[in-house]
């Protein structure tokens, strides 16, 4: 039991930004929702009377939500610590060290959906429904959700094309699926439940089942080795030693999720809105395998005559091949699907464009990542991602002016130049000795 608590606490404070994180969710949440509690009746956006300026009552009002996230992703060294200690050899011969470990990510998981589910009753505290059943629905959304978040966290941080691809997957149910539970409230539960005993049920068994079925489980990656082009064979030596061999693979294999996707949004009234929200995001998780570039790019330049200047140049043009597949395919899905799903011919056309921009970003941002990843590049990637989720969601409100639906996207145009820019000076004088292996960038991605 003491191992399992530290293992838990260790998700949560295994370093300086994750403890400053874990703290302001607790301190946010809790206070957030006494604020709430114990304050008048927050009437001030329906038009009634208040004592608070409209913006501090949105801030009361939306301060726990804050705590929960900042909570949620305290814990987010959870996928990668998990993965580490699953492949080392102290977990075989520790006694119960596989049922410890897989014990604490379950009760770290269980532990946020409580914390979830606490700030989902807190809304609804002063209405006359029934708390108890307010609470059910949220814990069970929430676990769900929150198992999923954790997936996609360690898929999208392995930025290898499997990883990527499973990753579209599991996205599609981290921020589609859950979203009818809570606007439908006459769902049934045994939905949810029912996926969630099944994803832990699934891989709680192959966890412990690992160390007999591991030559099996080495065929298997072999073989997908061979389907992404992480082996030599069908590629050049660039693109197979970087990792961007056969694009098609990822390409094609988003099909599945985006139909998936379309079918769920088509459900809801909501689609015609979320549609360029969620493509967008999937176009920024495709850029993402750039981060490996550097690490991979050390064996190349190796083996070629070439400066860094031209090393760089070189990774950039393997990475745009790689990208253009996949964006091409995004490109063709926004439009055929969106003109299904009803929408405006105007936010298909700034659509495209705003693929194109989340591409860019996230490939350079990936490339960026020539050392160990630091405060400057998280504060520089978080900017990205809200700028580029801003840029989504004016881009579908049609009461959007097109002069400012131009701006935001200018806007992020330049940024894609600085960015760029800031890669190829950190590319110019790039220290192989401060560039770690493969292993350790995929680890803390």
């Amino acid at each position: 039991m003491k191992a399992i608590v530290r293992l838990m606490y260790t998700h949560f404070t295994g370093t300086v930004l994750l403890r400053v994180i874990t703290t302001a969710g607790l301190v946010a949440g809790i206070g957030g929702a006494a604020l709430n509690l114990y304050l008048p009746p927050l009437t001030g956006g329906s038009g009634g009377p208040s004592r608070f300026s409209l913006a501090l009552e949105s801030f009361i009002f939306l301060l726990p939500v804050a705590g929960l996230l900042c909570f949620v992703f305290g814990a987010s060294l959870l996928p990668a610590l998990f993965a580490r200690l699953a492949t080392s050899h102290y977990l075989y011969v520790l006694p119960h060290g596989r049922t410890k470990l897989l014990a604490s990510a379950f009760a770290t998981v269980a532990l946020t959906s409580l914390f979830a589910a606490g700030v989902v009753v807190m809304y609804y505290y002063k209405t006359p429904l029934a708390l108890d059943l307010i609470f059910q629905r949220a814990i069970a959304v929430s676990f769900v959700t929150v198992s999923f978040l954790y997936v996609v966290l360690w898929l999208t941080g392995k930025s290898g094309t499997i990883g990527l691809l499973v990753g579209s997957f599991v996205m599609v149910a981290t921020l589609v699926l859950p979203l009818r539970f809570i606007a439908m409230p006459s769902t049934s539960l045994a939905i949810p439940w029912t996926a969630c005993a099944l994803l832990w049920g699934v891989f709680a068994t192959g966890f412990l089942l690992a160390p007999r079925l591991k030559a099996k489980l080495g065929r298997l990656r072999h073989t997908f080795a061979q389907l992404t082009g992480s082996s030599y064979r069908g590629g050049g030596e660039i693109d197979f030693l970087i990792g961007t061999a056969r694009p098609w693979t990822l390409a094609a294999g988003q099909i599945v999720p985006i139909a998936i996707a379309t079918y769920v949004m088509s459900l809801a009234a909501w689609a015609p809105v979320a549609w360029v929200f969620f493509l967008t995001i999937i176009s920024v998780t495709t850029g993402a395998v750039a981060s490996l570039a550097a690490t991979r790019g050390r064996a190349l330049w190796l083996r070629a005559r070439w400066t860094r200047a031209e090393l760089f140049r070189h990774v950039e043009n393997a990475f745009w091949r790689y990208n253009c597949w996949t964006l091409g395919v995004l490109l063709l899905l926004l439009v055929a699907i969106g003109d299904s799903l009803g929408v405006p011919t105007r936010v298909l056309a700034f659509g495209m464009g705003l693929l194109a921009l989340g591409t860019t970003l996230s490939t350079y941002i990936g490339l960026i990542v020539t050392a160990r990843i630091g405060w400057r590049d998280a504060v520089l990637a978080v900017v990205v991602i809200l700028a580029l989720m801003r840029t989504a969601f004016v881009a579908s409100w049609p009461a959007t002016p097109t002069a400012t639906i131009v701006t935001y996207e200018l806007g992020l145009a330049a940024l894609a130049l600085f960015v760029r820019e800031l890669a190829r000076r950190r590319w110019s004088r790039l220290d192989w000795m401060l560039c770690r292996a493969d292993t350790s960038v995929r680890a803390s991605a």
